[in-house]
């Protein structure tokens, strides 16, 4: 009987041929939007689908994917950014963590030492480290450490957009040039390899 994951990853090959739709960008920033508001707690379903549906979008579209990918990402995480900060404020954040399995996590605890170590710039580092920590996690860090509430937001997003920029030229450009969305996610969460060699010889004739 199939996973979880991999319902999610054979659901995202079957609508990848659909990536260049109006509402594949919206089906995105929900997906993205939920796993940060809970924390990454369910990462072990949403996580795989939202790194599925990251090149759907970035590939499907071929004009405008390479950017409308990492904004829709990046506006996800702004929205659980913003909503963890008033959180914060208001003394909630911990109630929601806590419901997700977040608080006291190995993650909350390495996020509030660099944070309170180095300030903004240890928010910084946290947000590009190759381990990637859910945006909440981060958030209420930079929070407890009395960080203002403007430069945490402006900080995390930031430089998650500037990431997720990199990883799309780099994917478009690079790691799956050629082939389509569906290919893309085949030969990545199937291990089924793609012959390239048709196109390869359309190009020399």
């Amino acid at each position: 009987m199939a996973s979880m994951r991999e319902k999610c990853i054979d659901w995202a090959i079957g609508v990848a041929e659909q990536g260049d739709r109006w509402w594949m960008p919206l089906v995105l920033l929900a997906v993205v939007t939920v796993n940060s508001l809970t924390g990454g707690a369910f990462i072990w379903c949403i996580g795989p689908l939202q790194a599925a549906l990251f090149p759907v979008v970035v590939l499907s579209n071929k004009q405008f994917g390479v950017l409308l990918g990492p904004m829709v990402m990046t506006l996800g995480s702004s929205i659980a950014a913003v909503t963890y900060i008033q959180l914060m404020k208001t003394s909630g954040a911990d109630a929601l963590l806590e419901s997700t399995g977040a608080k006291g996590s190995a993650w909350l605890e390495q996020a509030q030492i660099w944070a309170s170590s180095y300030g903004a710039v240890g928010l910084l580092v946290l947000q590009i480290a190759p381990v990637p920590i859910p945006t909440a996690v981060c958030v209420v860090a930079g929070m407890l450490a009395k960080i203002d509430g403007f430069t945490v937001f402006a900080v995390l997003m930031t430089s998650r957009f500037v990431q997720l920029m990199a990883g799309a030229v780099a994917l478009k450009y690079g790691l799956a040039e050629g082939q389509t969305a569906s290919e893309y996610l085949r030969q990545q969460f199937k291990n089924e390899e793609t012959d390239k060699k048709p196109q390869e010889e359309k190009k020399d004739k």
